[in-house]
């Protein structure tokens, strides 16, 4: 049985909380050995034939599959979710953020066991904060991956952007280690460098929730892509601002329907999403 060890992260969550908050490009944290180093739990890690798995197919998630229904996680994946699940955890995670009453989410939309083959991308993102199906906001991601003697050479390394000269923090994926990070309308992530020949890229990702929206506005209801692929000099330069450009204006126009209507919660404020329609992420 592998286990998540909470003991560790609760005596460490608060002496790196102004290491969270201050990161840059957006508040994150890589935590160490979060997970115990037994890797002989990939032998029950589902293969790609798996009838659990629902595969993305679309060329924003190219190779990516996932199960977000607890009832057909194995073990001891499901147990792993429900330790990252528990009160401990969750008040050692709000010491490290500083955001009080998280909440998991029961239904791990968009979570749970992520898989990518040879060739897997994942394209830069931001994730949707609106999550209407139990009216909460998305407030923060993690991301445990169970990849065993992985190198950066590899590819299907998180990579996270700040500006249009490129991402300022490349995660390994190594066994065991954990990215947390803020997640809203400026957190701009994804692994766009493909998973190498011969490699899968494991992981679990679970998505925590408030019942309060963010303090500043923090996005929508949709999942904002920006293009993936090889993109050199001027040309990705370009394509970064205008997908930032168009960020923006994303924004403007969510922020102005909620002012518009700023009772009318988490559904009405989806009715005017701006975008392309996201599927599931990391």
């Amino acid at each position: 049985m592998a286990n998540v060890d909470i003991d560790c992260f609760a005596k460490t969550a608060a002496a790196r909380a102004a290491e969270f908050a201050g990161a840059y490009p957006f508040a994150h944290v890589v935590i160490n050995n979060l997970l115990d180093a037994d890797t002989s739990i990939l032998a029950d890690f589902p293969e790609a034939d798996w009838e659990g798995w629902r595969g993305l197919g679309d060329s924003y998630q190219i190779g990516k599959f996932s199960c977000d229904d607890i009832e057909l996680i194995p073990e001891p994946y499901a147990g792993i979710i429900q330790q990252l699940s528990t009160p401990r955890f969750l008040r050692a995670l709000e010491q490290l953020t500083g955001i009080d009453k998280l909440l998991p989410d029961p239904y791990l939309t968009g979570g749970g066991l992520h898989m990518s083959c040879p060739g897997g991308i994942l394209a830069p993102h931001t994730d949707f904060h609106l999550y209407d199906k139990a009216d909460l906001y998305r407030r923060i991601n993690i991301i445990v991956y169970l990849c065993p003697e992985w190198r950066e050479s590899d590819g299907g390394c998180l990579e996270l952007f700040g500006n249009a000269d490129g991402p300022h923090v490349t995660v390994v994926p190594g066994w065991g280690n954990a990215v947390i990070f803020r997640t809203d309308d400026r957190s701009v992530h994804g692994f766009p460098v493909p998973v190498a020949e011969g490699r899968t890229r494991r992981s679990i990702a679970l998505y925590y929730y408030t019942a309060r929206e963010a303090e500043t506005f923090s996005g929508d209801a949709t999942t904002h892509w920006r293009e993936h692929g090889e993109q050199n000099g001027a040309i990705r330069k370009a394509r970064f601002e205008l997908f930032r450009i168009l960020i923006k204006t994303s924004r403007v126009f969510s922020l102005a329907a909620h002012l518009v209507n700023p009772n009318q919660g988490p559904g009405s404020l989806r009715k005017r999403k701006v975008g392309p329609s996201g599927r599931i992420s990391e």
